[in-house]
């Protein structure tokens, strides 16, 4: 077919799935055969994808493990790439539920930030009042990543708001990023947790 190149890899050392009842290469497999056109971060974004799951906390355990990705990568260990696949499997975290939570997680840490825990539940007197998609607990500091959906969805949109007020009546403060706040070369989803950590420690002091 005019544009396609074709590629045959042997089955040995491949764990083999079914997906609509096609044989394929497994998820992990896969993440290692895309090592030498992806960055970094694509790669830990599907990594993040991959030992998460789309329902992490609802009891599915129908996803993969670092074990996993490990194995992978010890099978392709002479592929071209393999130096970013090293580096991706050190930044890949179980929680992620979207890549661009992936993506900020990615940016603060790099920016030196803390790394901050993935969908933390937060209480407020033994009641759980919201998950957010980052935080950092010591600071009660609450990020959330907010897609177009959370602006063209009414009930969503308001959702966001009351969560927000539970969360300030608990004492957090909450940062709002959207695409936008995530650009290069410098994201200002940075600028904004910073100064929100940075409060954090001033009211503590």
């Amino acid at each position: 077919m005019k544009g396609v190149v074709a590629h045959e890899l042997r089955p040995a050392g491949h764990r083999i799935v079914r997906v609509d009842d096609l044989r394929c290469f497994s998820p992990e497999d896969s993440w290692a055969q895309l090592s030498p056109t992806l960055s970094i971060p694509e790669l830990v974004v599907i990594g993040d994808f991959i030992v998460t799951g789309d329902e992490p906390y609802s009891g599915d355990t129908d996803h993969g493990t670092k074990d996993d990705l490990e194995r992978a990568l010890r099978h392709h260990a002479r592929r071209p790439g393999i130096q970013r696949l090293r580096q991706a499997i050190e930044l890949v975290r179980f929680g992620s539920l979207s890549p661009q939570e992936t993506r900020l997680r990615l940016s603060l840490v790099d920016s030196g930030l803390p790394e901050p825990e993935l969908n933390y539940r937060v209480f407020d007197r033994d009641r759980r009042i919201a998950m957010v998609d980052l935080a950092y607990p010591a600071e009660r500091v609450a990020i959330e990543y907010l897609g177009d959906h959370h602006r063209t969805d009414q009930a969503t949109y308001q959702e966001d708001i009351n969560r927000r007020e539970r969360l300030a009546g608990a004492g957090w403060d909450t940062v709002f990023v959207t695409s936008a706040d995530l650009r290069e070369p410098v994201p200002r989803a940075v600028m904004l947790v910073r100064r929100a950590l940075a409060r954090a420690q001033a009211n503590s002091s």
